[in-house]
């Protein structure tokens, strides 16, 4: 006769499955997340240094 669940375990193993899941789920909306801020972050970065570029520009123009 096989013994399956040893000490009464057996449904932390399940318990710990649906854990690893929820982490799982928590990594790629964190990973999703990060991505997005990191274009955003590109995106100010380039708007940035257009407006920058344009504020010189301007400024030779009035001296």
């Amino acid at each position: 006769m096989a013994v399956d669940n040893v000490g009464g375990n057996g449904g932390a193993a399940g318990a710990q499955q649906t854990g690893d899941s929820g982490f799982q789920n928590q990594m790629a909306e964190f990973e999703r997340v990060s991505e997005k801020v990191q274009e955003q972050a590109v995106t100010m970065r380039r708007i940035t240094t257009e407006l920058s570029s344009e504020k010189k520009v301007a400024d030779e123009r009035v001296q």
